[in-house]
């Protein structure tokens, strides 16, 4: 079983992850700033192909999403072509994943920026905001028709999420 997180920083991804493997064991995959050697195509796919073989479930704390957010925004390029998303989505899809958008409201969203946690790549309020924007334009909830990404993506806020994946979840272990 696999669900995968994607969202702004901020948005409860992380805290969803650790609830879900709280309540049915399993493995989080976090996955940061991805690592400059790899081809990116192959590592997120053989990721999602290793959780699919596993037993149990894996929660991808972010997937392959945050690089075309994160790519031109950080380090001005994304590493990721129109095909290799569309490779890492078929697998997803082979291996029945639900694929979750966290989204905030930008109001909470910068609540938690100039909260305790900080973030250690998301410092400026204006980066955060856009961030948020460009998820929104990619998985939904941006309150227009035709998302690039939307396809088999669930957007809602995290206590839905988590009440949606649980469910889901307890459904599957049945």
């Amino acid at each position: 079983m696999i669900v995968v997180l994607e969202g702004p920083d901020f948005a409860g991804k992380s805290t969803i992850a650790r609830a879900l493997i709280a309540d049915f064991g399993g493995e989080v995959v976090a996955n940061g700033q991805p690592p400059r050697d790899v081809a990116l195509v192959e590592h997120y796919v053989l990721q999602v192909i290793t959780a699919a073989h596993r037993d149990g479930l894996t929660v991808f704390d972010r997937l392959h999403v945050g690089e075309l957010i994160y790519g031109p925004l950080f380090r001005s390029e994304c590493r990721l072509s129109e095909a290799d998303v569309q490779s890492i989505e078929a697998e997803l899809d082979r291996a029945g994943a639900m694929k979750l958008h966290v989204n905030a409201n930008d109001s909470v969203l910068l609540e938690r920026l100039r909260g305790p946690r900080g973030d250690d790549l998301v410092s400026k309020e204006r980066d955060l905001l856009e961030i948020a924007a460009q998820y929104r334009r990619l998985l939904g909830n941006d309150g227009n028709d035709g998302n690039e990404l939307a396809e088999g993506w669930l957007s809602m806020e995290s206590t839905e999420a988590l009440a949606l994946a649980s469910a889901w979840l307890q459904a599957e272990t049945r």
